[in-house]
């Protein structure tokens, strides 16, 4: 049963008379002026406690990590089992003595007022308790209705530039061109010049937000802005293709008296080998159609991990890493292998690798890039994307991945929720 707030104040004061008519009337006593909450905690959620952070400055408590989908079944009754306070603590209009035995409802927030000891100095708080409306594990896709404005493209290459400029290029001409973060989504078709006829694609690679693409011929070109190119001296280097970047250096494979070697440069003009077996490029490498990921692992070392079309008629779509760009490794497994699929793409995202691609009917997850399973629930791909395999993908700065299919121009958007959630 609760107690009016008047009535406890009335009792505390009597027995501070009380006491006080017992002691020697010469001594003086101060009460504290402490109204302040220094720890708060509810129960469990599905047998997991959620850590909740006090702010003093605006008396808001608030758990950062948000409670799970469905916490609001749960949090409609639930004890507070942990509330530290030095005096009195209050709730509702009439001020009524708060107990922490009785269920609350924390759907809505909960403001609460500590009176000190010495009954006058209060303050106010207030408990608002953070639950996701999103399921943070689910891939979300969106159809942007807003095709290519030609016709169903073949041959394409997607990159961010800037982090949230979207280039799509269809030939050593055209490129599409569309702002990832302003709405509404638009494509702009805009005119390249500076590249030859005999450019690959597939090869371009954004190296310090400046792209570069190689050809047929070996040469190599650079664009600060994906429009305008010029051709990159490479000291008589043949480029045979570039594979991916790291921050501080852009990776590549050379011919060096018909053998090829990976090789690499800080500044896109110096590229640097050495002819040595450990930097040979093995057949089974990916020469074509590449797709990289680059992450900083646990230990502060950057990695990249590729995948791409290779002349290999195995079973599996075999990942490399590389720690340097210099030499890389094979990540082939003889059991949990990701199957083979045409133009596959990887991802390091959420933490996860994913590759895809192919008939886009599946997508395959590795938490280290080596052993792989199908993913059956939340991480998925659209039905609509099934049975085409002409396609480009990109990430931009917000962690949303672009699709673009150039056999039914679609254009789709994607992004796991809890990439998109805002840090509180």
């Amino acid at each position: 049963m609760r107690i009016k707030f008047l009535s406890a104040i009335a009792s505390i004061l009597f027995v501070s008379i009380a006491i006080t008519a017992c002691l020697d009337s010469n001594n003086t006593y101060e009460y504290s002026s402490d109204a302040t909450i220094h720890a708060f905690g509810i129960d469990t959620i599905h047998g997991k406690y959620y850590k909740f952070t006090i702010d003093q400055l605006t008396r808001t408590i608030y758990n950062v990590d948000s409670l799970p989908v469905g916490s609001d079944t749960i949090i409609d009754r639930i004890l507070i089992d942990t509330l530290s306070v030095t005096g009195i603590v209050t709730s509702g209009e009439n001020d009524t003595i708060f107990q922490i035995r009785d269920s609350v409802d924390l759907r809505q927030p909960l403001k609460l007022k500590v009176h000190a000891t010495d009954g006058i100095t209060t303050r106010e708080y207030t408990i608002k308790v953070n639950v996701h409306k999103q399921d943070p594990d689910s891939l979300v896709w969106v159809n942007m209705e807003q095709p290519l404005p030609n016709t169903p493209i073949e041959q394409q290459k997607s990159v961010i530039l800037n982090g949230n400029q979207l280039l799509v290029f269809t030939s050593y001409d055209d490129v599409y061109q569309a702002t990832t973060d302003i709405s509404p989504f638009q494509w702009q078709h805009q005119t390249v010049t500076g590249l030859p006829t005999d450019i690959k694609l597939s090869s371009i690679t954004n190296f310090q937000e400046k792209l570069y693409i190689v050809t047929e011929s070996g040469k190599t070109f650079s664009s600060s802005n994906g429009l305008t190119w010029q051709e990159v001296s490479t000291l008589g280097m043949q480029t045979v293709t570039l594979v991916t970047s790291f921050p501080d250096k852009l990776i590549g494979i050379q011919n060096v008296n018909g053998e090829n070697y990976f090789c690499t440069s800080s500044d896109g003009l110096v590229w640097t080998y050495k002819e040595e077996n450990e930097y040979k490029v093995s057949p089974n490498f990916p020469i074509n159609d590449i797709y990289s990921t680059v992450f900083t692992t646990k230990n502060g070392v950057e990695k990249a991990v590729v995948v791409g079309n290779t002349t290999n008629e195995g079973t599996a779509t075999v990942p490399w890493f590389s720690m340097d760009g210099a030499s890389w490794t094979s990540l082939d497994t003889p059991d949990t292998y990701c199957p083979k699929m045409e133009n596959p793409c990887i991802m390091y995202y959420g933490e996860a690798f994913y590759i895809m691609g192919g008939e886009f009917n599946a997508i395959y997850k590795s938490l280290a890039g080596i052993a792989w399973y199908e993913t059956k629930t939340k991480f998925l791909l659209p039905k609509a994307m099934k049975e085409n395999n002409a396609y480009s993908m990109a990430i931009d700065k917000n962690n949303y991945i672009w699709i673009i299919i150039g056999q039914q121009n679609s254009v789709w958007r994607g992004r796991l929720n809890r990439l998109g959630f805002k840090n509180q």
